[in-house]
């Protein structure tokens, strides 16, 4: 139980530092993209050489998600969360410094390296701070303004870049960073010690099925609930990525937008994900208050939106602008919804004081499915069209949904996982 009235409020005011730096790591990571024409053409660089950029983002993001996950379980995730945002805020603002291609692949490099952190040290703060009815609705909040800051990077960014141009841009973004470490240890000081930090978020008088303790790296690998959420990520994580950095320029190189009107468009499906983001937290946070464990509600969740993601596959048909728009905000409320409880079902069942551990393998593996797709999409969109990653979404979340599902059948048979039980009255009336 939370073990003092202070620290109700207190556990909102995370969130929010959370959610705010949730957001910087968008807008960030969104710049590029954003100001992909200016870039390219100033340091010549074709659409071959742009996924490259993309890659190298997604290269360090995805091979420094155990680093990360070291750094959380060593330094804890108070500390460890401000690390990660300094570090990005840095690399952002140095983007801005660029006289070529290499030095732009190594900023951006950098950039993935510390962004990873963020989602890391998140989840992991969410489940100090939090019970299990809660967890999925405090992830979805950050994840909501996360997808804010890709709603408002259009405007933010290309704003900026009419006024200071792209190089400005990009240091400006950078010392907002610096200004939220700031505010995280002046807010979030050494005392304040996080009510489940060690303890597992569970009713009072519940004794978990299994046992607590991971007993080493070996045991990580050895679980198959890890092994098939990984198979999880693989399947939906580079369909996100496709809409966050190519969906954009599919708009202008194939529909015929202008970079303008396809920045006073874009919104609607960042905002979409926001909404979903949230949507998914609200919904397996009711069906738990409603009796259901956390795992099946979270699959319910899931379930709903791997049945509904396949229709954005109509986009490989080029239906008209606005048509294509609104599917692609269609998949990304389903992404969203689906993500939120992805991740809240990751917390659910692996141990609190190795989740970082578990996180990291998973992205790490997830990621490299991820920087595959990227390079594969930048020689397809060259090549032949966007329309092959537009089908993949008809099949990518059923088949994530079913190895979800065994994950969760996986984990009653797994010594190292820890059950969580579902929130009770006497937890309900603490919290």
């Amino acid at each position: 139980m939370i073990r003092s009235a202070k620290e109700q409020p207190f556990r909102w005011m995370i969130v929010a530092l959370l959610a705010v730096s949730a957001f910087l790591n968008y807008v960030d990571r969104q710049a590029l993209s954003l100001l992909a024409a200016p870039i390219q053409r100033d340091l010549n660089i074709d659409d071959v050489g742009y996924g490259h950029l993309v890659s190298a983002f997604l290269i360090a993001y995805t091979l420094f998600n155990l680093v990360a996950a070291w750094i959380v379980d060593r330094l804890g995730a108070r500390v460890g969360l401000a690390l990660f945002v300094g570090w990005w805020s840095f690399a952002g603002a140095m983007s801005g410094f660029a006289q070529n291609v290499h030095q732009m692949l190594v900023t951006r490099f950098a950039l993935g390296m510390g962004e990873v952190g963020n989602w890391v040290a998140t989840p992991k703060l969410v489940r100090e701070w939090f019970t299990p009815k809660d967890w999925a609705l405090g992830i979805g909040l950050c994840t909501a303004a996360a997808m804010i800051g890709a709603t408002l990077s259009p405007y933010l960014i290309t704003g900026l870049a009419d006024n200071v141009g792209w190089r400005g841009t990009f240091w400006l973004t950078g010392a907002v960073g610096f200004a939220w470490v700031a505010m995280w240890f002046l807010i979030y000081g050494p005392k304040r010690i996080p009510p489940f930090l060690t303890a597992p978020a569970t009713p009072q008088g519940h004794k978990p099925s299994f046992k607590e303790e991971w007993p080493d790296w070996r045991g990580l690998i050895a679980s198959p609930a890890l092994w098939l959420l990984t198979v999880a990520e693989i399947l939906t994580g580079p369909v996100w990525f496709f809409y966050l950095f190519w969906f954009p320029k599919y708009l202008t190189d194939e529909r015929g937008m202008s970079v303008a009107a396809m920045g006073e468009q874009t919104w609607v499906v960042y905002a979409a994900a926001g909404i979903g983001a949230l949507t998914g937290g609200i919904l397996s946070g009711q069906l738990i208050r409603r009796g259901a464990s956390p795992p099946r509600a979270r699959l319910i969740i899931m379930t709903i939106a791997a049945v509904a993601a396949p229709i954005g596959a109509l986009n490989a048909w080029e239906p008209g602008v606005n048509t294509s728009i609104a599917l692609g905000a269609l998949v990304a409320i389903c992404h969203m919804v689906w993500l939120t409880n992805l991740t809240a079902l990751k917390v659910d069942l692996f141990p609190a004081q190795h989740l970082g551990k578990a996180f990291g393998m998973i992205a790490l593996i997830g990621g490299i499915a991820s920087v595959a797709s990227t390079q594969a999409i930048g020689h397809l969109v060259q090549t032949i069209t966007y329309r092959p990653m537009f089908i993949v979404v008809a099949i990518a979340y059923p088949a994530a949904l079913v190895a979800a599902f065994f994950a969760t059948r996986a984990s009653s048979l797994d010594p190292t996982i820890t059950a969580v039980a579902p929130a009770g009255p006497s937890q309900a009336a603490t919290t």
